[in-house]
């Protein structure tokens, strides 16, 4: 299998249903410039995820499209977390986004493209 270009990074995530009781997994891009984490529709609906909303979304091509959103309970590298999910459909990009990478507590290595645990968070001020 060839190596994606320089800077690409893909990360395999588990999506569960609700109760766990069901999972399927899916390779994603990651992408820190999505905000969201952008799974196929079709898994997040064989997961028994439900939409609780709409979200505009804005395209590369400055293109406006609506997509359902709901949280929902994934895993990355045996860390597991509920994150706000967008569905996508054929056409869309599958992503793991930032704010997932934050709730999981990741940050991308780009030179070795992987994903790295991030060992202490960022605090603006702290009293000793």
């Amino acid at each position: 299998m060839s190596r994606p270009p320089m800077g690409i990074v893909y990360a395999t995530v588990t999506v569960f249903s609700p109760d766990f009781s069901r999972s399927e997994k899916v390779s994603l891009l990651v992408d820190t410039g999505s905000t969201l984490t952008w799974i196929p529709e079709e898994i997040a609906l064989r997961a028994g995820i439900q939409a609780t909303g709409t979200a505009e979304f804005r395209t590369a091509d400055d293109r406006t499209v609506e997509r359902p959103i709901a949280d929902g309970p994934i895993e990355c590298e045996g860390v597991r977390g509920i994150v706000r999910l967008a569905f996508a459909r054929p056409g869309d990009a599958n992503v793991l986004g930032v704010t997932a990478l934050e709730t999981l507590g990741f940050e991308v290595d780009p030179v070795r493209r992987v994903l790295r645990r991030v060992d202490r968070y960022l605090a603006l001020a702290s009293l000793p």
